[in-house]
């Protein structure tokens, strides 16, 4: 008897590995860049099961666009599911853009102004060219709701203004819902409370502002305590920062100097992503 049971359950573990583990291929149902500034953390993207013709959806859950001096895009994509079925996909997939090799062949062999204006590539999903693998399983780790805020405040390192423990105001950018209801309004106020300031430094020392508790209320006026690490670059912010063309004197600038953070809410579209 005891053999039996023993038996059945090394094949009950071997059937779930083999479920949990089972390889779906997915291509995307149209293209897929870091170069489309419509898209965002928190979107939403199509993919197509190449097999079955179902269509999966994944949620863009890091967007890391191209910039000066080489830097390549990168995107991670998670959450997935069958879009008929609700159906959960487990694991993820992170993408980073291509290499320019032989720029960087020149850029290696010291020409400085070449690695300065060398643009990283970009992340470029195509359908039916593109095949991507995630794993099949009937449950998925974790499901975060992914919350775009909006600096409604100043932001800037420029002299000092910005100390440990001081409170930075947010605003909600678009209506949250869950289970099919509003549960966080457009607009509702986010305060982030700064825990690591970095003054700006010489030759790619860039300023940087880290927050990593956020508080803000649902409709019916709970109070939610939200714990994500945000990093406020000041490198990392100047792709949203005027015309590319503008953009190319202050990437070449951190060769001299590292960014400030200085983020006007009026004049700068900067969004980011907190986690439900």
């Amino acid at each position: 008897m005891l053999k039996y049971l023993i038996l059945i359950c090394i094949l009950l573990t071997g059937i779930y590995s083999y479920a949990d583990e089972m390889p779906i291929t997915i291509t995307p149902l149209c293209k897929i860049s870091t170069a489309d500034k419509n898209l965002h953390e928190g979107d939403r993207v199509d993919f197509k099961d190449v097999k079955t013709g179902k269509i999966i959806t994944g949620i863009i859950k890091e967007l890391n666009p191209n910039g000066f001096a080489g830097e390549n895009a990168s995107m991670l994509i998670n959450n997935f599911e069958y879009k008929d079925s609700g159906e959960k996909l487990n694991g993820q997939i992170y993408l980073k853009g291509g290499e320019h090799p032989k720029y960087q062949h020149l850029a290696d062999g010291g020409l400085v102004p070449v690695s300065v204006i060398i643009r990283g590539g970009e992340v470029i999903l195509k359908p039916d060219k593109t095949i991507l693998t995630i794993f099949f399983s009937d449950y998925i780790n974790s499901e975060n709701t992914p919350v775009k805020i909006k600096p409604i405040q100043n932001i800037s390192t420029c002299f000092d203004e910005i100390e440990i423990g001081d409170s930075i105001k947010f605003a909600i950018s678009k209506d949250i819902y869950k289970n099919g209801e509003l549960y966080i309004a457009k607009d509702t106020p986010v305060i982030g409370l700064v825990d690591y300031v970095s003054d700006n430094g010489w030759a790619y020392d860039n300023a940087q502002i880290d927050i990593k508790k956020f508080k803000t209320k649902t409709v019916d006026g709970k109070i939610l305590n939200i714990s994500t690490p945000v990093s406020i670059n000041g490198f990392d912010i100047l792709q949203y920062k005027g015309k590319r063309f503008a953009q190319f004197f202050n990437y070449c600038g951190i060769v001299f100097r590292g960014k400030e953070v200085e983020i006007i809410p009026e004049k700068d579209n900067i969004e980011f992503n907190i986690w439900l």
